[in-house]
C-alpha cells in the first residue's frame, strides 16, 4: 500500500465519506469512495476525523455537495452526520442496491 498524503482539500465543491467498517460491505464502501476520488467525481474525507470533532472538516462542507456512503442496514456513516448536526447530504447504502 503505498503512503500517500491525505487528500481532504476540497476542489470540486463534492465531498465523499465512506464508512469503511470491518465487513466485506465496509470494504467496498471505501474502494467506491476512492475510485470516486480518483476520477474527480469529489474528495473523499476523513469520517473519522469528522467524528473526531475535527472543526474545519465541519465547516469546510459549507456549501459542499455531500455523499455518505454506509455498507451494512447500521448506517454508521449517516448516524455520524446527524449526530455532528449535519443533515444536508446525500446517503447510499450499498445493502439496499443487493450487495
Amino acid at each position: 500500500m503505498k503512503n500517500e498524503a491525505c487528500d481532504c482539500e476540497r476542489k470540486n465543491g463534492n465531498v465523499i465519506f465512506a464508512c469503511s467498517g470491518s465487513s466485506d460491505v465496509g470494504e467496498l464502501t471505501d474502494l467506491v469512495a476512492r475510485k470516486l476520488n480518483k476520477e474527480g467525481i469529489g474528495e473523499m474525507h476523513c469520517l473519522a476525523k469528522l467524528n473526531a470533532g475535527s472543526i474545519s472538516e465541519i465547516k469546510g462542507l459549507a456549501g459542499a455537495k455531500t455523499l455518505v456512503i454506509d455498507g451494512c442496514d447500521m448506517e454508521c456513516g449517516k448516524k455520524l452526520m446527524n449526530n455532528r448536526g449535519l443533515s444536508d447530504f446525500i446517503h447510499l447504502r450499498l445493502s439496499d442496491l443487493g450487495i
